[in-house]
């Protein structure tokens, strides 16, 4: 539909220009009003084309949203739930947990998070990601120290990294329209 919007618009365009310059002494309005009209036509179906565009990532980005919340609510169990865990033997192999329990999630949230500047505005989206890329690198520093073998620093960050997804998912929570 774009492209059908494009060729009226130039059409008329190249054909009004060709239409002003063929005679020196004179221009037929007849044909010079046709060429506006296929311009004036063109510019509708542009118009159309986008409005429909528009309403599609309308739709993209409210299901976009739909996946943040339900990423940081699942992010926010599974990290209480991690921290529930106060077995040495369990923080040392915290690090196969964050990997099979939590991956897909942080993914899915990295892939849709774009979504937050068109629908709640470029300050909620640096309001919600401030904490959700603190409590990520917790997570990751939460890996580091169980592979290394440092259960109370695991401890540590799996309780601060709880608190700083639940910060986004409060945020996200309330900057919703």
């Amino acid at each position: 539909m774009k492209l059908l919007g494009g060729l009226l618009l130039t059409a008329g365009f190249l054909a009004g220009a060709y239409v002003a310059v063929a005679e020196v002494d004179r221009v037929d309005w007849t044909y010079y009003g046709l060429c506006a009209g296929l311009m004036i036509a063109g510019m509708i179906v542009l118009r159309l084309a986008r409005s429909q565009e528009a309403g599609a990532a309308g739709q993209k980005h409210e299901e976009n949203i739909r996946v943040l919340e339900r990423s940081l609510e699942s992010l926010v169990a599974k990290v209480a739930e991690l921290e529930s865990s106060r077995d040495d033997e369990d923080q040392l192999v915290m690090h196969d947990r964050i990997d099979a329990e939590l991956l897909d999630d942080l993914n899915d949230f990295v892939e849709a998070r774009e979504s937050m500047i068109p629908r709640l505005g470029m300050q909620n989206y640096a309001d919600i990601m401030s904490p959700f890329a603190t409590g990520e690198r917790l997570l990751n520093r939460a890996w580091s120290a169980s592979a290394d073998g440092y259960v109370d620093e695991v401890r540590k960050c799996i309780t601060q990294a709880r608190q700083e997804l639940e910060q986004a998912r409060e945020l996200l929570a309330g900057a919703r329209p």
